[in-house]
């Protein structure tokens, strides 16, 4: 054992701490503990990664014999979660995920594609190993050295809300260019290398870049943070930061990890992918072993659920906080489920072989329907009461076992428990991989979101705030993999069970609903919004009690709106928009769903008017009232009208932000979010398919695409814009939150078309 600080480099038997990070080198896993008196101290357990072929006995004696594979052997091992009896397989040991990979194609060409099975070829080393080792990240240990290597002994628990961290130093990093262009480019200088930590700022301007450079080293050094903060930093800082410490020929030098080891980082082209029908950018990250560092614009989890939502993912998964902070959350969610086979005793999968089953036509008209919904009245309603399943997609697949080895397994034909419509077996004998791993995360959420209702200590309550997000959207992950093609325990079968299981329990509950008075507003998937004349909160408490007693799952009540307008389309006006609508409840909390404010597009001065807007709209305690505000919020529209048309809006507050759905060069039409982007090309910075771009309306009537929008990224502190453009926008956005009562952009123009007196066909009894 070696440690980060003097006092800790000598050998020790036994140490204790907090898993910091993980990570294989050299034939090894390198462990770092944070302990409780702040040291960071470096283990090395020996440890050697392998993977699995399975097949006849005798084919994989030939494997062996013909591809001269050094150090394999055979093992017991169940190769499937439903298997009854384990199978003979040979183990193969490898020095890394990349030689895994070759071998394993190898082997898979010797076969002819299909004489053999491949198991825990791609899982990541240092999940692999705290699978086999019973740990996790930010989890309490104890370790201790024997002949064999290093013995783990937990003193944590997974089920507690209310676990200790370490006490974690932080420090957010920030260099300052001396761009020779618009935009900074790595053959320009550093002018300036910004730290702070502690509520301290250190800062060095003077000096040559060498200077610099060599200051950085030193100081990370004497700080010592556990945690880096950067911005962009995994695809601009740190391979500017690599490249200008080979210039100054530092680069042996420029140690910012707890390696002794220079800046590692990978100058290629990042990852660009599909989720969900929308592309997706990442960029190759830049690690710091023994440290994890964190990219404000490359870390969707830490921006919506912090540290702690980073901390509790890494837990529960069972996946290296760094990984957790740059990767999907699909990634984190599947290591969970990993964990729960490996628990098992079953090998992982390399490439799923779990095919769907066939289907008639007949049967596939049934199947393949997705959620249930009932169409919202448009309209203005008053004393709307809301209730929302929780989690409702993830606790159908654990209460009913869905699973892809669950859902029509073999074993049980005649089992009792069916897909409602389909009439598909789920099986009885055993718990599917998918609800394991559920459980724990659901449960831990459900008393994350009670803790911080009756909690007083604020700070608390922001922290079980952000866990219960971050499992939320790992709940949220773990429908659609169930679906995915490539999940390693998932099937189409299993997903089209759960959308059978929702529809039947939607249909349900509002049949429930509307036995005991309450009249259906809307309904979806997992939602309802009702109501009954003169019902209470208690009225709605009860039915909510009455619904999970029906349907064994939990229901949360939302509150009673004072008012909710739900919308039609644009294109459409007689046909309402499922998820478009806006409210407030009676205690004045604000909701909007699929308005301006919701969108990442609108820029920034639109957003504000239509939030002032609704503020103004909230003080209304009635439909009555509501009408009667209208002009009032009207103004607010008529202010910022006249402040754009003033054109003293900067331009961070007319930025649109839109998404490539493909790389600039392959657009046909001159979008233009694609003329933005090829203009950041020629100034050195190609965007790809999945990243954002953002841009300002210049001239939006010009015929020339690069005289209507200008990248933001190019633009001066008074650059002028197309006022009218923006005019329009914004009545746009007003337009889709006043349409149920007439308006549109035509008559928005002219305020006295706002009426302060409610039509009884505008207000929905």
């Amino acid at each position: 054992m070696t440690g980060s600080n003097a006092s800790s480099k000598n050998p020790t038997s036994r140490i204790e701490g907090w898993i910091l990070d993980l990570y294989p080198k050299d034939d090894c896993i390198v462990v770092w503990l944070k302990t409780r008196d702040g040291r960071a101290v470096r283990l090395v357990d020996a440890w050697q990664q392998c993977f699995y072929v399975a097949g006849e006995y005798g084919d994989l004696i030939n494997l062996a014999n013909q591809l001269h594979i050094e150090g394999a052997s055979f093992e017991e091992k169940l190769t499937k979660p439903e298997d009854d009896e384990p199978s003979t397989v040979l183990k193969i040991p490898v020095q890394s995920i990349h030689e895994a990979e070759q071998l394993a194609e190898k082997i898979l060409a010797h076969g002819r594609y299909g004489r053999y099975e491949l198991y825990n070829v791609d899982v990541k080393p240092s999940q692999l190993y705290m699978y086999e080792k019973d740990i996790y990240p930010f989890g309490y240990v104890e370790a201790s050295t024997n002949q064999h290597g290093i013995c783990w002994k937990l003193h944590d628990s997974l089920e507690s809300v209310d676990y200790e961290t370490p006490p974690l130093r932080e420090a957010a990093l920030s260099v300052n260019i001396q761009k020779q262009k618009r935009i900074p480019a790595q053959t320009d200088p550093v002018e300036a290398i910004t730290i702070t930590s502690r509520n301290e700022t250190y800062c060095l301007e003077e000096g040559d870049e060498r200077q610099k450079l060599l200051w950085l080293v030193e100081t990370l050094k004497a700080l010592d943070p556990d945690v880096i903060y950067t911005t962009n930093g995994d695809d601009f800082l740190f391979p500017y930061l690599a490249y200008r410490a080979t210039v100054n020929g530092v680069t042996d030098q420029f140690t910012l990890s707890r390696e002794p080891s220079p800046l590692r980082v990978s100058y290629g082209k990042g990852q660009s992918y599909m989720s969900y029908g929308r592309v997706y950018y990442r960029p190759m990250p830049t690690r710091l072993p023994g440290r994890i560092h964190i990219d404000y614009e490359n870390s969707m989890l830490h921006s919506d659920c912090g540290l702690p939502g980073i901390i509790e993912v890494a837990r529960l998964c069972r996946i290296p906080a760094q990984r957790v902070s740059n990767t999907t959350i699909g990634t984190s969610m599947t290591s969970a489920q990993l964990y729960e086979a490996a628990r098992l005793g079953a090998l992982i999968p390399w490439r799923k072989t779990n095919a769907e089953e066939l289907k008639t036509a007949s049967e596939l008209l049934i199947a393949d329907r997705g959620g249930f919904y009932y169409e919202p009245v448009v309209g203005l309603h008053e004393s709307v009461g809301e209730l929302d399943f929780t989690s409702l997609y993830p606790m159908i697949m654990l209460t009913k076992n869905l699973s892809g080895e669950t859902v029509r397994c073999k074993c049980c034909p005649d089992s009792k428990k069916r897909v409602p419509e389909l009439g598909y077996n789920i099986c009885e004998k055993r718990t599917g991989i998918v609800p394991r791993s559920l459980k724990l995360l659901l449960e831990k959420r459900q008393r994350y979101k009670e803790l911080k209702q009756t909690t007083d200590d604020p700070q608390l309550r922001q922290v079980y705030e952000m866990r219960q997000a971050a499992l939320k959207w790992i709940l949220v992950c773990a429908f659609g993999y169930l679906g995915f093609k490539n999940a390693r325990f998932g099937r189409i079968d299993a997903h089209i069970a759960t959308c059978a299981f929702a529809r039947q329990i939607l249909k349900e509950t509002v049949h429930l609903a509307e036995s005991r008075g309450f009249r259906l507003i809307h309904g979806i998937v997992d939602s309802l919004w009702l109501r009954k004349e003169s019902a209470t909160e208690e009225d709605y408490l009860k039915l909510r009690a009455e619904i999970e007693e029906a349907t064994r799952l939990p229901v949360s009540f939302e509150g009673i709106y004072r008012w909710i307008v739900f919308l039609p389309s644009k294109t459409h006006r007689n046909v309402p928009v499922l998820n478009r609508y806006y409210g407030v409840f009676r205690n004045g909390k604000i909701k909007d769903r699929g308005i301006a404010t919701r969108r990442r597009d609108t820029p920034p001065i639109i957003d504000r008017c239509i939030r002032e807007m609704i503020r103004v709209l909230a003080e209304a305690e009635n439909a009555e009232e509501f009408y009667a505000r209208l002009p009032s919020a009207y103004k607010v529209v008529e202010r910022y009208i006249h402040l754009l048309r003033s054109g003293a809006v900067s331009p961070e507050d007319l930025a649109i932000r839109k998404h490539l759905s493909q790389d600039p060069d392959e657009y046909r039409h001159r979008v233009l979010q694609a003329v933005a982007a090829r203009q950041l090309a020629k100034e050195g910075v190609k965007p790809n398919a999945g990243e954002t771009v953002s841009y300002i309306i210049t001239n939006n009537e010009s015929k020339l695409p690069n005289e209507r929008v200008l990248a933001f990224e190019l633009c001066e502190n008074h650059h002028s814009y197309d006022a009218e453009a923006y005019v329009n926008l914004l009545l746009s956005a007003v337009e889709t939150m006043l349409m149920p009562f007439q308006l549109d952009k035509t008559n928005l123009q002219t305020p006295l078309s706002i009426t302060t007196e409610p039509q009884s066909s505008r207000v929905v009894r």
